[in-house]
């Protein structure tokens, strides 16, 4: 239908996924020097002026959704005659001191609240009052829109790789038309019903080009197959402390690590570099259980790991091309060495047998029925796949970015908690940095700061591990016992100080 784009199944599945305690929406803060406009309203319209004429490289920020009448079909997207961008570019500032606490403390109010359907399902805050005169971009978008990677590639549009921003050319951008009625909610429903009678014709037009060649075929079916059987040990994974009811608010915190020690742990322990922050996260999960007094014995922990599937063709496309890795992770195994060699075993069994091959064909099979049975299978499969906790990671540029001539000093990423949830652990890397940020249930998960401890305290140990440290796997746990605030803010600031101390003399380096 002209001027409307169908949602995909994996698109469809994050709104059908929503509810008023799960907010499907994902993001990040990007924290910026002193800008040369120097604060307040100048820099706010300067950037204003910047992100509005680039929207037109991303035309679904100007899109909003549609529903088909009786939901009998997936929704779809469709132009914003009413798009004003002071609905979705706003302004904010932080209380002295400004710095990490008040910051974290703003993303959990601001990611606790839910997106306006009724709108593009997207915010960007510009935030002033930093310590130090520094600013950040902090920015919400719904999972139905974008995965991290092609959120990742957005907001690199709207940055510089130099420090004197270049004149933005919008000649060479195809006429955008505005002003004109979206369809109606019959156009939706007789688009959809023509859809459903031609999908049968179609189908068998696509057998039969696929039936002419057996081989890719033979190869299809099986990589499925695989995937579906390596899913089969996931199905229902035992709940424990990092799950229950997920209430609407949130609360956030983060780590920052050198990217340094991760390749130093990768080049001594081998593996990839998702191979080491796993392991590290491992290990925080340990140490945030014991502190609760649980047995790691009786306790199994599966982390979702999202596998972008998204190839270099597709690299500023929209929506999602996601498939997922189902990772029990060894919270019982003591030594960090072999607690990376088994996460390391662990993954490497889990791509040879095609598990994300056969979670991305469940969703993808959802998207052949109506919208409200594609909601229920959906909710369903969530509850049957079982894990306890989301653990990505997204690769960025490994060299500075600017944004109106302010150098772009961290970033640092927000992801989502499904029904169920306490925490999601998200990853990315930028300049020769690993930032973590920790987003959990405020009321059921209040300690948060004790695992984002703990995970810290994992990479220390392992890159004491990679350099042959024996006392690696018997260093002590600062937070294995439940400690106050002031003692686990004590405690962070002691892993902090170890990690500097292993690492002081490899810096970060720009490949």
């Amino acid at each position: 239908m002209k001027g409307a784009q169908k949602l995909t199944p994996l698109d469809a599945s994050f709104l059908h996924l929503e509810t008023p305690n799960t907010h499907m929406h994902i993001g990040g803060v990007a924290v910026f020097e002193p800008s040369p406009l120097g604060s307040g309203e100048k820099l706010f319209q300067a950037i204003c002026g910047a992100i509005e004429p680039r929207l037109d490289l991303m035309p679904r920020y100007r899109q909003k959704l549609a529903f088909v009448p009786l939901s009998l079909d997936t929704p779809v997207w469709v132009d914003a005659g009413d798009f004003d961008i002071s609905n979705h570019v706003l302004h904010a500032a932080l209380p002295a001191p400004g710095g990490d606490a008040q910051l974290a403390d703003l993303v959990g109010r601001i990611f606790s609240r839910q997106l306006d359907r009724r709108r593009p399902l997207w915010e960007l805050y510009i935030v002033e009052g930093l310590e130090g005169g520094r600013w950040a971009l902090m920015t919400k978008t719904h999972h139905a829109m974008v995965d991290g990677i092609s959120n990742l590639e957005l907001a690199t549009i709207l940055l510089d790789v130099d420090a004197t921003p270049k004149p933005f050319d919008s000649s060479a951008l195809p006429k955008r038309v505005t002003g004109g009625p979206g369809p109606s909610s019959l156009d939706l429903l007789v688009s959809s019903l023509r859809t459903r009678v031609s999908r049968p014709v179609r189908m068998v037009s696509a057998a039969r080009a696929v039936a002419e060649r057996p081989r890719r075929l033979a190869a299809a079916i099986r990589d499925t197959a695989e995937g579906l059987v390596a899913m089969v040990p996931a199905m229902r994974a035992p709940r424990g402390a990092l799950n229950g009811r997920t209430g609407p608010s949130r609360v956030y915190t983060f780590s920052r690590f050198p990217l340094a020690d991760f390749r130093a742990v990768k080049s001594e322990l081998g593996g990839t570099i998702n191979d080491v922050v796993l392991a590290a996260v491992t290990g925080g999960v340990r140490r945030f259980l014991m502190s609760r007094g649980v047995d790691l014995g009786e306790q199994s922990i599966t982390a979702l790991c999202p596998v972008s599937i998204r190839d270099q063709s597709e690299r500023t496309a929209l929506g999602n091309r996601l498939a997922m890795l189902l990772v029990k992770l060894p919270i019982d195994e003591p030594d960090p060495a072999r607690r990376m060699e088994k996460v390391r075993g662990t993954v490497d069994r889990l791509k040879a047998r095609k598990q994300a091959v056969g979670a991305d064909f469940l969703l993808n099979l959802a998207g052949f029925a109506p919208a409200t049975l594609h909601a229920m299978v959906s909710r369903a499969s969530l509850r049957q796949i079982g894990f306890n906790l989301v653990v990505t990671n997204v690769p960025g540029p490994q060299f500075p970015l600017y944004c109106q001539g302010a150098r772009l000093v961290e970033a640092f990423p927000v992801a989502f908690l499904y029904d169920g949830q306490h925490v999601a652990i998200a990853i990315f890397s930028y300049d020769g940095q690993l930032n973590v940020g920790y987003l959990a249930d405020r009321h059921a998960m209040p300690d948060v700061d004790v695992l984002a401890a703990g995970v810290e305290e994992g990479l220390v140990e392992l890159v004491a591990a990679a350099r042959g440290d024996e006392l690696a796997a018997t260093a002590p746990v600062v937070v294995e016992q439940k400690l106050p605030k002031k003692a686990t803010t004590r405690a962070r600031t002691a892993a902090r100080t170890a990690k500097q101390s292993t690492t002081k003399a490899r810096q970060p380096t720009r490949p």
